[in-house]
C-alpha cells in the first residue's frame, strides 16, 4: 500500500476537508448541507489522511473529546485505513490529557469502534435519517495492568501497603479574586472561563443558575465542573443548582454531563428546556449566590467578562431567568437518559 500520513491541519486553508466530507457525507449518504457544516468546525482539531499527498479520509477533534464527521472516500474503504485514522485521532486526544473520548456511531460502523473500545452508552437514535448509536471511551478502563503491586513481608505479619487514595480536589486556579468582594470586570476568554468557573462555584454557597449551558458544552460538560458542583453539594445540602437549554442535544447529554449531577441529586439539581415559543437568545451567563456572574455575550465567540461582586446584574438576569424557567419544559431526551 501507499505511504499513509495523517496530520493535524488547519480548517481554513485545507479545501480537501471539506471535499471528502462533501463527497461522504452530502453525496454519498444524503446528510443536508446545513446540518453538516457547523460551528464546531471553526474550534475543532481537524485531521487529514493522505497516500502520498492524495487526500482520502478525515476526522475532527472537539475541546470535550468528542471525535466526529470520520470519513474515508469509497475507493479507500476495506483497507483498515479506518481504524487507522481514529487510532490516529486517539493517540492525539491522550497526548492532550483527554482520559474520555465520545463519538455518535452510524450504526453500520459500530464494529469498528467496539474494536477500538468503545462501548455503546445510548439506544439507537436518527440523526439526519440515519440510524446512530451514542459511544464511549475511557482511559481508565485500559490501565489496569498499571496499578502499583502491593508490598508484603514474610511469614509472620502481612502488612500490606495500598497507595492513599488520590482525592477529588478543586481545580488549581491562580486568580486573585473572591466571590461579594472585587467589582471590576474581568475579561474571559477561552483559555480562561474554566477557571473562572471553577473558582465562583468553588466558593458558592447558596444558587447556581446557568442559561444555556448546551451552547458552551465545550465548559459546562468537564469533569472540573462537575467536581466543583459536587463539592458545593457537599458542603451545602440545601444548595439550589438550576440548568435551562435552549436543546437537549446529543453532545450535552454526553460525557461528563451536568445530566449526570441530576440523576445523583434530583432534589437540589433541575435542568429543563426552554419553550420553544421563547427566543433562543446568543449568550450564555452562569449566576452565582448574589454576587457572581460570568457573560459570554455570544457563545460561538468564546469570549465575555465576569464579574465576583455585582448583586445589581445578578438581579437583573436572575429576573430574566426566571421568567424563561416559569415557561421551561421536562424535555424527553433527558428523561430517556435518567432511565
Amino acid at each position: 500500500m501507499n505511504e499513509i500520513d495523517v496530520s493535524v491541519v488547519d480548517w481554513l486553508t485545507t479545501a480537501a476537508l471539506r471535499d471528502i466530507r462533501t463527497q461522504v457525507f452530502i453525496d454519498e449518504q444524503g446528510v443536508p448541507e446545513a446540518l453538516e457544516w457547523d460551528a464546531d468546525d471553526q474550534s475543532a482539531t481537524h485531521f487529514l489522511m493522505c497516500a502520498e499527498g492524495e487526500p482520502l479520509g478525515t476526522a475532527r477533534l472537539l475541546d470535550d473529546g468528542h471525535i466526529g464527521r470520520v470519513a474515508v472516500l469509497p475507493a479507500w474503504r476495506g483497507k483498515g485505513l479506518g481504524e487507522r485514522l481514529m487510532r490516529e485521532v486517539m493517540a492525539y486526544a491522550q497526548g492532550r490529557g483527554m482520559d474520555t473520548l465520545l463519538l455518535s456511531a452510524q450504526v453500520q460502523a459500530q464494529g469498528l469502534y467496539q474494536r477500538l473500545g468503545f462501548i455503546n452508552c445510548s439506544q439507537l437514535y436518527m440523526e439526519a435519517g440515519i440510524p446512530h448509536i451514542a459511544m464511549r471511551w475511557q482511559a481508565e478502563t485500559l490501565a489496569i495492568s498499571e496499578l502499583p503491586a502491593i508490598e508484603f513481608s514474610s511469614p509472620g505479619t502481612y502488612p500490606i501497603h495500598n497507595p492513599p487514595a488520590e482525592p477529588r480536589t478543586n481545580r488549581a486556579i491562580d486568580l486573585p479574586y473572591q466571590l461579594g468582594d472585587q467589582r471590576e470586570l474581568v475579561e474571559v476568554n477561552e483559555s480562561t472561563a474554566l477557571d473562572h468557573v471553577c473558582l465562583m462555584l468553588s466558593q458558592a454557597q447558596r444558587q447556581v443558575i446557568v442559561y444555556a449551558a448546551d451552547q458552551a458544552v465545550w465548559m459546562f460538560n468537564r469533569r472540573d465542573v462537575l467536581n466543583a458542583l459536587e463539592q458545593l453539594i457537599g458542603r451545602q445540602p440545601k444548595c439550589r443548582i438550576r440548568v435551562l437549554l435552549q436543546e437537549a442535544g446529543t453532545p450535552f447529554l454526553q460525557g461528563h454531563s451536568l445530566v449526570n449531577l441530576m440523576h445523583r441529586f434530583p432534589s437540589l439539581v433541575d435542568i429543563r428546556k426552554q419553550h420553544p415559543d421563547r427566543e433562543k437568545e446568543p449568550h450564555v451567563y452562569m449566576l452565582v449566590d448574589n454576587s457572581g456572574v460570568l457573560m459570554l455575550p455570544k457563545a460561538a465567540h468564546r469570549q465575555g467578562f465576569a464579574r465576583y461582586h455585582s448583586p445589581d446584574q445578578v438581579r437583573r438576569w436572575g429576573r430574566h431567568f426566571d421568567e424563561l424557567w416559569a415557561t421551561s419544559q421536562s424535555d424527553s431526551a433527558i428523561r430517556r437518559f435518567l432511565l
